[in-house]
């Protein structure tokens, strides 16, 4: 039976108005990152005109992620250094306007080569709010409801997500597909950023941090005084200001991930993250291959899309059902625990996807990995948001981000030696799920030594 008290902290979250706030951007962004993102697969693998094979889809996915790996170090500072609330808001409008722009690439006719570095540009800026929105979290979330707030919020986003990717999916194949379907799916997407943007700015100046003070201090990182002393002394010199602007930004940088080795509770924490990014990332290629060539005829693209948005909706309410499940799974501080068992679900889930071409079942082992890989996120979310001080947040949260693109990124990579023509993952779903079980034994036996977190982790 559910605990009464876990509804009642529910019912209290839900109560906090800021934290309401906070929770409408992240659903209206990533409601819009699923719109942009079928946008984009339809235009890019499911256009007549296109084959999808294993190299051509990890190539896309590879080059579309990978951009945020030179931007990320760089939003990080920027979120630990200005006003949270105005580098959310001020994104928001510039991903509106970066989408308005792909769209009038599209209805012009331009290349792909245009079409690709405005997506490159989108997402790069997406992975970066994401980031700003998880460590805005703590500030307006109280410490002993921050496991509920990781379980509602990002799940929540994720669903979000799907939501607006299968409904873009589904309103590109009533519309017939084409460039002008492809346009109006970019349109709605961003409608959904700008009302993003628009509602972060809505919140007080300071009120999503960043706490300066600790970065201020101590040894670690530039501090301010120092940062100035810097650009003022060399001022007078050609460049030398942004160089000096450059320079600053990559102690800060670099601070970050002075402090993150000093937390291990959160380095081990990434490790879940990289093993799981870099298992979906092989299956994420492998399925799309599989709806293009096995699952619908391969000259039917529609039908190819149409299962594809099926087994998105199924990872989406994988999702939707960590966040139902994960207050009472991770209670009493057994996040550890929680994550363990996460990573059990999704390793079954991994194998299903090995070993069956079934439709129903890849649906439930989609969204066994909805599940597993949310659930384990939102443990993997606590951890850090924990562990780590205020003031450089944002800077391991895009650390956090990097390391998900980057193993990412690396799937893609050996996905086009290791996934099949056909995308059959067959023994390499089984070993891939076999990975996922030793990571939960290895994460199972450190929390039976270590006993339930401690309430910094």
């Amino acid at each position: 039976m559910p605990r009464p008290g876990v509804l009642a902290e529910l019912a209290l979250l839900l109560r906090t108005r800021r934290y309401r706030h906070l929770l409408a951007v992240r659903l209206a962004g990533q409601g819009a990152d699923g719109a942009f993102q079928a946008g984009l697969a339809s235009l890019f693998f499911f256009s007549p005109e296109r084959q999808a094979t294993p190299a051509g889809v990890a190539l896309a996915a590879a080059v579309l992620l990978l951009p945020f790996t030179v931007v990320g170090p760089w939003a990080g500072v920027l979120l630990d250094r200005r006003p949270r609330r105005s580098v959310l808001g001020a994104g928001g409008v510039l991903r509106a306007g970066l989408v308005l722009a792909t769209a009038g690439a599209l209805a012009a006719g331009w290349g792909d080569a245009v079409l690709g570095a405005l997506a490159l540009a989108v997402l790069s800026v997406n992975r970066a709010l994401l980031a700003g929105l998880s460590a805005a979290l703590p500030r307006v979330v109280a410490a002993e409801r921050l496991v509920l707030a990781n379980a509602v919020t990002p799940s929540a986003g994720t669903v979000a997500a799907g939501a607006g990717a299968t409904l873009t999916v589904a309103l590109t194949a009533a519309a017939g597909g084409g460039a002008r379907a492809d346009a109006a799916a970019l349109l709605a997407a961003a409608a959904g950023y700008l009302l993003a943007g628009v509602l972060a700015l809505r919140f007080p100046r300071a009120l999503l941090g960043p706490d300066l003070r600790p970065a201020t201090t101590g040894a670690t990182g530039a501090t301010g005084a120092a940062v100035a002393a810097g650009v003022t002394a060399t001022a007078a010199l050609p460049g030398a200001r942004a160089v000096a602007v450059v320079r600053a930004a990559a102690r800060d940088a670099l601070a970050g991930l002075g402090h993150l080795r000093e937390r291990p509770a959160a380095l081990a924490a990434l490790g879940v993250v990289a093993w799981h990014r870099w298992a979906f990332g092989l299956t994420t290629v492998a399925v799309v291959v599989l709806c293009r060539t096995v699952l619908a005829a391969p000259d039917d693209p529609a039908a190819g899309l149409a299962a594809l948005g099926v087994l998105l909706g199924a990872v989406a309410a994988g999702a939707g059902a960590a966040a139902v499940l994960a207050p009472w799974g991770a209670r009493g501080g057994r996040v550890p625990g929680w994550i363990a068992g996460c990573l059990v679900v999704a390793g079954a889930g991994q194998v299903a996807v090995g070993l069956s071409t079934s439709p129903a079942v890849l649906a439930v082992a989609a969204a066994a990995l909805g599940l597993g890989g949310q659930g384990a996120k939102i443990g993997v979310d606590t951890v850090v948001q924990r562990s780590v001080d205020d003031a450089y947040r944002g800077r391991v949260f895009t650390a956090y981000d990097l390391v998900f693109n980057v193993s990412y990124c690396l799937a893609c990579a050996m996905a086009v030696v290791l996934v099949p023509a056909d995308g059959r993952l067959g023994a390499l779903g089984a070993a891939l799920g076999a990975g996922y079980l030793a990571l939960a034994l290895a994460g199972a036996r450190a929390g039976a030594r270590g006993g339930r977190t401690a309430p910094g982790g």
